[in-house]
């Protein structure tokens, strides 16, 4: 049993760090079932050592694997991005919309359909993967994905005229299928990443949703001018590629080692520790042991898995900040800058195919700024670029609310510029960060069920915003317009404050130690200050 702490978080603020571990390079290969009881120290003593750069070369076989598990985010990315843009093609309209004074209409009803749709199904997908990431790992998991997203593009692709209901499921169990492939990469990253990649691979995500929606504007810049039902269905067809890619892989993809773990097969986590980083010359079974002791740990302090236990004890609060770090994002307005760049930049007076034109480039700055947030979130750390990042987003909306009353064509084009450059801070800030903070900060037993959460709340504020835009913006409606910055500014200074004292620092920690430091209440604030002793460790 763990032994009950007595003082207090001040308290032990004040203790000198005792030395933790020996000298590393004198312990042999030790058996799993003779292990030390130091394990985690040893291990986090060894990664934390390395720089991030140094990590990218010893571990590059955990980097590239990460990389190539990330592929299927892309395509939550991609299907996101086509489905708003075939709307726009006159074929499409004319295939599933109806003949309404004089042009052929798709429905609001039914763009709100498809687009509820995709979001569900996003939902129910990570849903399900809380259970079958327990049940059949991060490999059987990603096979389901890539079955299920491959049978509705075919949905999507052959929808038959005037048949939106095709078309409407095609969207809805592609999106079951991209809420698998998101929340898989990321628990897989989490999992096998060291120290120093967690949060580069784990931010990388976010990259390959942004790849993603690159991908798609530039397909759809390419074929919208055909005159015929390939203008949308090439887009549409283009997202095979993705499922298509993770199944070639997936024969050679190296399970979690934790999978393995949990289900007590120490010889087949052994063989994937092997093949993710034998080639390091890391010791194996002292690897295993750490493993096993964090697992051990958390039931120790929590018991078992279940759904209900995200909303228990220390994990409520791992709960509360995986959900908060999305809904930061939507209601700092990425939705409504990402959704309406291209509105803004026909009022400023571009034409329609040179102010797609500008979408696209708005997306190429957000590729460079998510490079960026990844490069240096170990260098500055999470919770410094995530409050940062909230910070410049709001300023952004509410410079864009202010522009929206000032008249003339030189704040129209003002509004533009204000629009790729929230892209830049926000895919430099919040946009990578969310998906880091949130696959870090989840314990070991409840990452597949808290990182599924994660992608549900997701879903659902996006869906949410996403339905409430048109009716503040349209002309026929609210026709805010630009003003709308004015309320996600003050939305987004609102939840700059709960940023503040809500994210807490996990860069430089191991797993095990985000453990102790929730089960000691440390304030989110102090969590890069709180030293980590022995006793801590019992």
């Amino acid at each position: 049993m763990a032994t009950r702490r007595t003082n207090s978080y001040k308290e032990d603020e004040k203790l000198s760090e005792p030395e933790l571990v020996e000298n590393s390079d004198s312990i042999e290969k030790v058996p799993v079932d003779r292990a030390p009881l130091n394990a985690l120290a040893l291990v986090a003593e060894e990664e934390k050592k390395l720089g991030t750069w140094a990590s990218v070369t010893k571990y590059w076989v955990v980097f590239l694997w990460c990389m190539y598990i990330s592929i299927g985010a892309a395509i939550g990315g991609y299907d996101g991005t086509v489905a708003g843009a075939v709307i726009s093609i006159p074929t499409f309209r004319s295939d599933l919309g109806s003949f309404i004074d004089g042009q052929y209409v798709v429905s609001a009803a039914w763009q709100s359909g498809f687009n509820g749709g995709s979001s569900c199904g996003g939902l129910f997908g990570a849903l399900a993967t809380g259970w079958l990431g327990d049940r059949i790992g991060r490999r059987g998991s990603l096979l389901v994905a890539s079955i299920i997203s491959i049978a509705a593009i075919f949905l999507e692709v052959f929808c038959i005229h005037e048949s939106q209901v095709m078309f409407f499921f095609g969207r809805s169990i592609n999106g079951f299928g991209g809420g698998i492939f998101t929340t898989v990469a990321s628990s897989y990253c989490a999992e096998i990443s060291p120290l120093q990649l967690r949060g580069i691979t784990t931010g990388a995500v976010n990259e390959w949703i942004v790849v993603g929606q690159f991908i798609s504007s530039c397909v759809i810049k390419g074929t919208g001018e055909i005159n015929s039902s390939w203008a949308y269905k090439i887009p549409l067809a283009i997202q095979w590629v993705f499922p298509v890619l993770i199944l070639l892989g997936l024969p050679f993809i190296p399970e979690s080692p934790w999978y393995f773990v949990r289900k007590e097969d120490d010889v087949k986590a052994k063989r994937s520790l092997q093949r993710l980083i034998g080639n390091t010359g890391a010791d194996l079974d002292l690897h295993l042991a750490q493993i096993k002791e964090t697992i051990e740990l958390e039931e120790r302090l929590a018991g078992q898995a279940k759904w209900i236990d995200l909303f228990k004890g220390t994990d409520l609060r791992r709960t509360w900040i995986t959900a908060m770090v999305f809904v930061c994002q939507e209601m700092v307005g990425v939705q409504f800058v990402l959704g309406y760049s291209t509105y803004f930049f026909e009022l400023a007076g571009f034409s329609t195919s040179n102010s797609f034109s500008l979408g696209v480039g708005t997306l190429g700055i957000a590729f460079v700024g998510n490079l960026l947030g990844i490069a240096f979130t170990n260098y500055l750390g999470r919770r410094p670029i995530f409050v940062w990042g909230m910070v410049a987003c709001t300023i952004d909306c509410l410079m864009i609310g202010i522009l929206s009353l000032v008249p003339g064509n030189g704040a129209l084009w003002a509004m533009g510029v204000f629009t790729m450059l929230y892209m830049l801070v926000y895919q430099a800030g919040i946009g990578p960060l969310a998906y880091c903070i949130y696959a870090e900060i989840s314990s070991a037993r409840l990452r597949s069920k808290t990182v599924a959460w994660g992608v549900m709340v997701n879903q659902a504020f996006g869906l949410l915003i996403t339905v409430i835009n048109p009716y503040l913006i349209n002309p026929n409606e609210a026709n805010l317009q630009g003003k709308v910055g004015w309320i996600f500014g003050g939305f987004g200074a609102i939840f700059t404050v709960w940023s503040y004292f809500g994210i807490p620092e996990t860069s430089g920690r191991t797993i095990d130690e985000i453990d102790i430091l929730f089960a000691r209440h440390v304030p989110s604030r102090k969590f890069s200050k709180y030293v980590i002793t022995d006793a801590d460790r019992e």
